[in-house]
């Protein structure tokens, strides 16, 4: 399989040649960087959507700074008897798997409470009403969309903490329960994105509604930010969707 930084590489370097957006594939919104940098070296910009707000995974497009990005991604629509169990997420990951799909082509699976939906690629949606039949031992249905459904938003693990500023490294640190120099480590090291960029400075301001996305441990909304309290710190909540094994 190539490089994922080598397509990216071939992507913003296209864009760059016909001086025109080139959408891209799917990836995880907390490996943003290394497309941002590949459009940097090419002299792009390197666009990102999910197709919902807070998207843990996200198509990139490739353009020059004067023209808008184009995005392909498409919604699938997946439905089940009601008279059958509910299929799982991992069951439905799987079984799409199974078809020989490359993880790249498909954006977010997002399960409400009779259905789910599947954001992915145009050349895979093509092929999945014929194909994709079964997950686990439930029979499914597939559709594509002409317009984007009503999603409900997944919910995190909110966090309240208190923090002397609002700098990426302290907020970073309240998030994931590190020291604030564990969480500078973090951002030095290019493994961390705000708002789908990637970010080295650790004293970056936040502002409501910044999305930190942290390479290998998950995504972070700064939700809020109240008042400071009598020794002049500011509260703030977090939502957090934290891999497993990083959950508090």
């Amino acid at each position: 399989m190539r490089d994922e930084r080598d397509l990216f590489r071939e992507g913003a370097m296209r864009a760059a040649r016909l001086d025109c957006p080139v959408p891209g594939r799917f990836l995880p919104a907390a490996d943003s960087g290394d497309a941002v940098h590949a459009a940097r070296e090419a002299g792009v910009t390197a666009s990102f959507d999910g197709g919902y707000p807070d998207a843990e995974r996200v198509q990139v497009c490739f353009h020059p700074e004067a023209d808008e990005p184009v995005f392909t991604l498409v919604w699938t629509e997946v439905t089940w008897s009601p008279r059958a169990p509910k299929p799982e997420h991992r069951s439905l990951m799987g079984s799409l798997m199974a078809l020989g799909t490359d993880r790249s082509y498909i954006g977010d699976l997002i399960a409400e409470e009779n259905r789910t939906y599947v954001c992915c690629l145009p050349a895979l949606a093509v092929r999945l009403p014929a194909e994709w039949t079964e997950a686990g031992h439930t029979a499914i249905r597939t559709q594509t969309l002409e317009t984007a459904p009503e999603i409900t938003p997944p919910q995190g693990l909110i966090v309240r903490d208190t923090v002397a500023s609002l700098r990426l490294d302290g907020i970073l640190a309240g998030a994931l329960r590190l020291s604030r120099s564990a969480a500078a480590e973090e951002i030095r090291r290019g493994n961390v994105s705000v708002r789908h960029r990637a970010e080295e400075r650790v004293d970056r301001i936040l502002q409501p509604g910044d999305v930190i996305s942290i390479r290998g441990r998950g995504r972070v909304i700064l939700r809020e930010v109240q008042e400071p309290n009598r020794r002049d710190r500011l509260p703030v909540i977090l939502e957090t969707f934290l891999h497993a094994n990083q959950k508090h």
